[in-house]
This record gives C-alpha cells, structure tokens and sequence, in this order.
C-alpha cells in the first residue's frame, strides 16, 4: 500500500515508496520500454530493488526526493487507500547537491498510463515542493535524443535545453546524444 499522499494535484499525488510497491517498482523498471530510455541496463530482483530502496531512496542521505505517482479519487490521493488508488510511476530528484542548491530530475510511467499527462502534473508539484519549500536553485535532467515524449513533457514544463554530449549513450545498437535541460528557482516561481 503506498504511504501517505505527500503532494496532491488534481489527477495525481506524490506518495511515499513502501514495501508493497517493490514489486510493482521491480515490475515496470525490469520492463525493457522503461528501463532502456532511463539508460538503465542491468536487471533487479527483488533483493536489488530492496537494496535500492534501502541505499537510494531510505538512506542516510535525506536531501533526494524520490515519489511514487498514483491516480485516485481525491480521498483516496490523500489517505493512499490502495483499494482506490492506481500506481502509475515513479517521479524523484534523486541526487541533490545541496551546497550548489541543484539537483537531477528523473520520473517514468508505466506503458498503461503513459500520454495522459501524468510526467508533467508530477514533476510539477516536485517543481513547487524542490523550489519553494526545498530552496532549491535549479533542477536539470539528462534525456537521450530518441525520448522525444521525455524532451516534449520538460519543454512543456519551461525547462531549456542546455546542452547535447555528443554520442554519450549507446541505446538500440548505436551511440545517441543525451540532452541535458534545466529549470531556475526564478524562471519556475516567476509563473506561478
């Protein structure tokens, strides 16, 4: 059952990751159209999920946001009730470099729920929390040139394109260019 709502938006909220979402975790990251453009390679079990949840997400850094998305019923969003509730993916700021106020954005959906506008609503409550409440300066994230539903979701947010590292990821046979895109504290709370 996914703990208590810690973001609410209109179609989605942002829980806390339990021990009874391991398996829906392990499911979708294992499933090859999510884990091949997250760069992501290598397999997990369910010892390596909770070994992950344990070291990345419960460690003793607490300075990385990392939520599960669900969809529900307002009453349900915010009690997580799990008979209500339906886990869509997983959006986070994983890695934050608190001394330079910065941090990396990452986020999936499952191939059920993807085009229904899940990334963005999430990432922009994550946006809200990282930048009023966490102080944060800016967010930046790292897509590969073929996720262009990723690229689409951060333009659609306001984030700039940065940069391209040339042939960095090899994805489906060849090296591809990952884009990096930011967003500033200042350019995110001027429209809101």
């Amino acid at each position: 059952m996914p703990g208590p709502a810690f973001l609410r938006g209109e179609s989605v909220s942002l829980h806390t990751w339990e021990e009874a979402d391991y398996e829906f975790f392990e499911e979708h990251r294992n499933e090859e159209s999510i884990r091949r453009p997250l760069t992501d390679v290598s397999p997990r079990n369910r010892k390596q999920v909770e070994e992950h949840f344990e070291e990345r997400v419960y460690g003793d850094d607490d300075d990385g946001m990392v939520f599960l998305i669900c969809t529900g019923d307002r009453d349900a969003m915010r009690t997580g009730d799990e008979d209500r509730l339906t886990r869509v993916g997983e959006v986070g700021i994983p890695w934050v470099n608190q001394p330079h106020g910065s941090g990396m954005l990452m986020y999936w959906v499952a191939p059920d729920h993807q085009g229904n506008g899940y990334v963005t609503e999430a990432t922009a409550l994550l946006l809200d929390h990282a930048f009023g409440q966490r102080r944060l300066n800016k967010v930046w994230a790292m897509v590969i040139e073929p996720n262009d539903a990723s690229q689409a979701a951060l333009e659609s947010l306001g984030f700039e394109q940065e940069g391209a590292y040339r042939k960095e990821t090899f994805y489906e046979g060849e090296y591809v260019d990952s884009r990096r895109y930011g967003m500033l504290a200042e350019e995110w709370l001027a429209d809101r």
